[in-house]
């Protein structure tokens, strides 16, 4: 039996269930938009190569880079915001001697993680993005950097998401310091609650060491004033009051499209990799749309 007949979100408004949703939302800030549908990840990292080597019968994901080089894992876990349900790394493991991973929590809008992802499919130059140039990205859209206790980080406009780069150190024991310090880019999104305290929405660690096109990819979708696309439940209900929403010109039927054409895209042959050209250049500032 085909899976179209079955009540699923995998016949979500992305991919299969036009004709059962209506029409859709474009709600801002991005960072608070929930999930979304994991396949615009997916699918496109498997448009351009990736394998699939998920267990038939579990309810994970693993996917493989063209050249091997490469892992992500898709795992959903208890309903417990912490919890890391993305993770990419080399295929020698998250941790291990290839140097750098990159996690990300179930409500990481699936737009902010394909920001990563689909510039690990881009031939680009082995060049070293300068932190400073990192930081440009979230300043320029009206992230408000500023230094707590030694670390650097930069506040969203409406003050529900953080991006800091913070150093992380490894103990033997309770004293003794082992191993180099481990530079990491750390997002932390969450709601104030009365009495000073705050609701966790989500969070994303990416090592300093991951590729730098990536990184950047990461901070210019997280850091992003556009909307995000979503139907009636994709959005938690603790963002009420804090989440921007305006019906949307584009109809389901169109947003299936622009995913098929996503998807053709990223099946066309790539140009090889330009030569090392040096540190790569930040985008521009970009405007804010009033809010509606």
């Amino acid at each position: 039996m085909s899976h179209e007949h079955f009540y699923s979100r995998a016949n979500g408004p992305t991919i299969h269930r036009i004709n059962r949703v209506r029409y859709l939302d474009e709600v801002t800030p991005r960072h608070l938009a929930g999930g979304g549908d994991p396949r615009h990840v997916t699918e496109y990292l498997l448009a351009t190569g990736w394998s699939n080597h998920s267990v038939p019968g579990y309810p994970h994901v693993l996917l493989e880079s063209p050249d091997r080089r490469l892992h992500l894992t898709l795992e959903p876990t208890a309903p417990e915001e912490r919890d890391t349900w993305w993770r990419i790394h080399p295929a020698t493991g998250p941790d291990g001697d290839a140097g750098w991973s990159a996690h990300f929590g179930g409500h990481t809008p699936v737009e902010i993680i394909a920001g990563f992802t689909d510039a690990l499919t881009t031939p680009a130059p082995p060049a070293q993005t300068q932190p400073a140039a990192l930081w440009h990205i979230a300043e320029s859209r009206g992230w408000a950097k500023q230094s707590v206790d030694g670390d650097q980080m930069a506040l969203s406009p409406d003050e529900t998401a953080i991006l800091a780069r913070v150093q992380t150190l490894t103990f033997a024991g309770t004293r003794d310091y082992v191993g180099t310090p481990t530079w990491r880019w750390k997002t932390e999104v969450s709601l104030p609650l009365a009495g000073g305290r705050r609701k966790w929405l989500w969070g994303a660690t990416l090592d300093d060491t991951a590729p730098a096109t990536a990184l950047a990819g990461f901070i210019t979708s997280l850091t992003s004033p556009e909307p995000l696309l979503r139907d009636e439940g994709q959005t938690t209900g603790h963002t009420f009051g804090y989440l921007h929403s305006t019906r949307s010109p584009i109809a389901p039927e169109q947003n299936h499209r622009r995913h098929l054409q996503r998807l053709e895209d990223a099946q066309r042959p790539r140009p090889p990799a330009p030569p090392s050209a040096g540190p790569a250049s930040p985008p521009g500032p970009a405007h804010r749309p009033k809010r509606r």
